[in-house]
């Protein structure tokens, strides 16, 4: 068993757990031996005993098996962006259909309300045309601003990158099934949720810090006070990255929240310039 198994092992009979993640890098880092460090870190009293426990069920072994012959990265590969690998608590294993290449481009991170529309809309067919190709466009193919963003991604001709909160295999919401599609076969689709994993509400927050963390900067749409978006947002300050907004009418619900964003320092987006010159170190 290699490393690159070992932590897909570890990644999958834990639960795919962000705090297992960074204990297993602090355990790296600090220069345990790595199978030692994944099992020490895993789960400190019993990780030995909970992994064996975990590999002796005959179709756990057998799904694992199946899992190391599917397309997926680790954390110590060198297609993992190390942008990514920086964040409090950065995903073990990202499984992916598509081009895992695009990860080295500049990143555009997209967020919104989930009942936005015209606007987003409006916005992103006025900036998307303007941004250079090389230019990815990351968000959550959730319905709204996110479904928005990919499908302008894909009009425009910039590469979409797509990170889901369900395993590769599924569709939420079903009617983006397409869409989820066309963004595997022209751009990049990535979940740290293995086959099969359906969706539940805590795996969509735990999604956005990946969207945070691959992104160089952040656009915010959309979105009410206190909203996912606005949690995406603070994930993305908080790992350094520029935050983007869009301006909005100050008696528009969907505008509260990214007027907060602005009065709190936030860059104000009026054209595709301002945001390029926030992705110019990196393009």
């Amino acid at each position: 068993m290699d490393l690159r198994e070992f932590l897909l092992l570890t990644h999958v009979a834990t639960g795919a757990s962000p705090t297992v993640a960074r204990n297993v890098m602090q355990a790296l880092a600090a220069g345990a031996p790595p199978v030692e460090a994944t099992l020490v870190a895993a789960a400190p009293d019993r990780s030995r005993a909970r992994l064996t426990a975990w590999l002796a069920v005959p179709a756990h072994r057998e799904w694992w098996h199946h899992l190391c012959g599917q397309p997926y990265l680790t954390v110590t590969d060198n297609m993992y962006p190390e942008r990514l690998r920086m964040i409090e608590q950065p995903p073990l294993v990202l499984f992916y259909a598509g081009h895992p290449e695009l990860l080295r481009l500049a990143c555009l991170g997209i967020v919104g309300a989930r009942s936005g529309g015209e606007y987003s809309q409006q916005a992103l067919a006025y900036m998307l045309p303007e941004l250079p190709r090389n230019v990815a466009v990351v968000s959550g193919l959730a319905k709204g601003a996110d479904g928005i963003a990919h499908q302008a991604a894909l009009t425009t001709g910039l590469p979409p990158i797509g990170v889901i909160a369900t395993g590769l295999d599924q569709f939420y919401p079903p009617r983006h099934r397409q869409l989820q599609q066309r963004v595997a076969q022209h751009g990049l689709l990535v979940s740290e949720y293995p086959p099969g994993t359906g969706s539940l509400p805590y795996r969509f927050v735990a999604r956005n810090r990946i969207i945070a963390g691959l992104s160089h900067a952040l656009l915010v749409t959309e979105a009410r006070h206190k909203s996912g978006s606005l949690i995406t947002a603070t994930m993305a300050l908080e790992a350094g990255r520029t935050v983007c907004v869009l301006p909005n009418r100050i008696d528009a619900p969907l505008g509260v929240g990214p007027n907060e964003l602005i009065q709190q320092g936030a860059t104000l987006v009026r054209q595709a310039a301002d945001i390029v010159a926030e992705l110019q170190y990196f393009a």
